[in-house]
């Protein structure tokens, strides 16, 4: 239900639920009962966090004692770490930090009495792209905060860090450094272009401490200690204790990748089974997975608003089910093999309905690289690499050998991933809906697992709605403001072909265009876009426009300043595009690195007209009006992002717009949009529709209508993408 409520239930459903519930158990409906308690707990534990993260907000400028809590990660200004509060009525909840010139002793482990400024954890929303209030409830993050001033009270750093900085300084120089440290301590110092060949491989999994690796150290472990059970009669406890020396080994894994959430949910069904092994237990398929499902809601209700969650819940329903669908018959080698090999297939085909739903696309390397990579890594990588960091710890510090050995052990991983970041093979498809993946899960798993007379008649029934929903439509046009912070992304899209007026900001570090515009590029289903217009020279306008530029060799760039490449100016735009008429306009008063000379742009399309001002001013509008004097539009884009001196009154009255838009961040440090802007725009009655509250704005435009969607005013995904 956290999937579909609109907004938090009061504290009135609570009492309601907690009522149904020993009501369910009086009656004994325990399945009803069940749900009720499972509601009840998620609502307590959001209201919870709602509360603290309010009573945190409204302090100003508070000293708290903590523990920083992750390994810090290192921007241009600042650097940036979770730190887990230890003291008062936050004690347990973690902050996120940004800490401007901070010493460079600090790391995990270290407790620290720091006074903070903080504020609410909010970040732009747009379809396609990270919920960063999601991660928050999940992770149990109050707020956002930077640092003012810090006494350090335990400088010792913790296992990991140490380690860390030991790797570091040892092999930081090895092409796999980065593969090493990912695998032994979970941290991920990736370059883009290992990042986009992990996409392109579909090996994200391999490359990321979760369960799989969990379990995969518990198996070894578990049956090392069985072999060497039957070596010797004097070695027959080391049947008995197998099961809990596993579970040690897996949980200091969990230790070395930070408890990440993904372990503590391995080590929780792990716990579990041995519990059910020293009790002489056996239960089914479904009984075990509904058992281990149902503790970990009970541990945590907010992880169900973790799209890993759901990943795994579902990745383990499909390992149950193809055991209990092809057990294995045949026990030589080929027959082991064989099987291997089908599951592979199996699982690889079967995860692409949640990759289509959650990362709007399909890699076709997936089947060659699971099918290669996850045996080399089970058999040879995974288990290397641990002996390798236990070896690390007896050796002589100077000692290189075994992380020589590891890099040529993980070449063949590394070169394959380069190779895919090169090729770029990841095919981008439409958004998916909820139904749309789903109905692909079911049509694919009725394939694979239903008994031959009835897979025939299931996947006609299947066929049928499936068919309906990828029926080619007539595409139309959309316009998309999209949610980049304090900037400027603009789509305008006529089914997989689109214009893009200017591409988010930069700032330090951050980078929107990668962030948020390609991404739901990419979510839209862009295969072609035809022009990028950059409106003029500022960073909050032209980000991160070379990426743009790779991600879609064939683009057009417009702009009227210096970038370096191929480009055409403003007026160069041509009269038509598709079936809509363009028009630009540039003040020839304005220098050519001022805001003033932003390219103007106005699309007619089915009878109405959009005007995209860029940041010009009070001054530029004038000169505007002076030469297109029967100037009007529909939709209008603030300029400046809603700043004072821009939309002039006299400016707004003559063109008309019925809705005016607005790109701005959330409580962002101009102020925009400005009040003297709203007070115009109320004055004049229009309507207007901000992306710092309404996240990305979508309008989808027909001769008859404009319909207007605002991203955090939807039902879903997520409820809090309306906090």
């Amino acid at each position: 239900m956290s999937l579909f409520l609109p907004i938090v239930p009061a504290l009135l459903w609570l009492i309601f639920l907690f009522s149904l519930f020993l009501l369910c158990l009086h009656y004994r409906l325990l399945a009803l009962a069940g749900c009720c308690c499972a509601l009840s707990l998620w609502l307590w534990q959001v209201q919870q966090h709602q509360w603290q993260s309010k009573q945190l907000l409204h302090l100003s400028e508070p000293w708290l004692q903590g523990q920083v809590v992750g390994i810090r990660q290192q921007d241009q200004d600042f650097s940036r770490f979770l730190w887990q509060i230890d003291e008062g009525p936050y004690r347990g909840y973690l902050v996120r930090l940004r800490w401007q010139e901070a010493p460079e002793l600090l790391g995990q482990g270290q407790r620290w009495w720091l006074k903070l400024r903080c504020k609410a954890v909010r970040a732009p929303a747009n379809p396609g792209s990270v919920y960063a209030e999601a991660n928050a409830y999940v992770l149990g993050i109050l707020a956002n905060c930077l640092v003012k001033e810090a006494l350090l009270l335990d400088p010792v750093w913790d296992h990991r860090q140490q380690l860390y900085q030991r790797l570091k300084a040892k092999i930081g120089d090895f092409s796999a450094f980065a593969l090493i440290t990912a695998l032994t301590l979970g941290e991920r110092p990736f370059s883009d272009e290992l990042w986009l060949g992990l996409q392109a491989t579909a090996l994200g999994h391999l490359i990321s401490i979760s369960g799989f690796h969990i379990g995969l150290l518990f198996g070894w472990v578990y049956g090392l200690m069985v072999i060497l059970s039957k070596s010797h009669a004097l070695l027959l406890l080391c049947r008995q204790l197998a099961p809990f020396v596993a579970l040690s080994a897996a949980w200091y894994y969990s230790l070395l990748a930070g408890f990440a959430i993904p372990t503590l949910r391995a080590l929780v069904a792990l716990a579990l089974a041995v519990y059910l092994m020293q009790q002489h237990r056996r239960l089914s398929y479904s009984q075990s997975w509904l058992l281990v499902c149902g503790l970990l809601l009970l541990l945590n209700p907010l992880w169900v608003m973790s799209i890993s969650f759901w990943l795994t819940v579902y990745a383990v329903a499909l390992i149950f089910l193809f055991v209990w669908r092809y057990p294995l018959l045949d026990h030589n080698f080929k027959g082991r093999f064989l099987l291997a090999v089908k599951f592979q297939v199996l699982m690889t085909l079967l995860m692409s309905a949640p990759t289509l739903l959650f990362f709007h696309g399909i890699a076709p390397l997936a089947l060659v690289s699971n099918l290669i990579f996850v045996p080399w890594c089970s058999l040879l990588v995974i288990p290397y690499l641990l002996i390798a960091l236990l070896l690390e710890l007896v050796l002589p510090a100077e000692m290189l050998w075994h992380w020589q050995l590891a890099e040529l052990i993980l070449a063949p991983l590394y070169h394959w991933l380069l190779y895919g970041a090169a090729m770029d093979y990841w095919w981008l498809l439409p958004a998916q809906t909820m139904v749309s993946a789903l109905l692909i899960a079911l049509l694919l798993a009725a394939a694979f697992f239903l008994p031959v007379p009835a897979s025939k008649r299931c996947l006609a029934l299947l066929l049928l709605p499936f068919t309906y929903l990828l029926w080619p439509k007539a595409p139309q046009w959309q316009l998309h403001l999209m949610d980049v912070g304090q900037g400027t992304a603009l789509l305008l899209q006529k089914g997989d072909r689109g214009l893009l007026y200017d591409v988010g900001p930069v700032y330090g570090s951050f980078n929107a265009t990668e962030a948020y515009v390609l991404p739901y590029l990419h979510y839209q289903g862009i295969r072609q876009l035809d022009y990028l217009v950059l409106s003029h020279a500022d960073s909050d306008h032209t980000g991160a426009f070379a990426e743009v530029l790779k991600a879609y060799p064939q683009v057009k760039l417009i702009a009227d300043f210096d970038t370096g490449f191929l480009q055409q100016p403003c007026h160069a735009l041509p009269a038509a595009y598709l079936n809509a008429q363009l028009r630009t306009f540039r003040s020839t008063a304005a220098r050519q690195d001022s805001n003033d000379s932003s390219c103007v742009l106005a699309v007619a399309v089915d009878g109405w007209t959009i005007l995209l001002t860029g940041d010009i001013s009070t001054k530029v509008e004038a000169e505007l009006l002076t030469r297109v004097p029967e100037l009007k539009t529909d939709l209008l884009l603030l300029g400046h992002h809603g700043s004072k001196g821009s939309s002039h009154l006299r400016f707004l009255a003559q063109v008309q717009p019925l809705v005016a838009l607005n790109s701005a961040a959330a409580n962002n440090a101009y102020g925009h949009p400005s009040k003297e802007v709203q007070a115009r725009l109320s004055l004049l009655q229009i309507p207007l529709f901000n992306t710092a509250e309404l996240g990305a704005i979508r309008l989808t435009i027909t001769e008859q209508q404009l319909a207007i969607w605002p991203y955090r005013q939807q039902t879903l995904p997520f409820w809090l993408q309306k906090q």
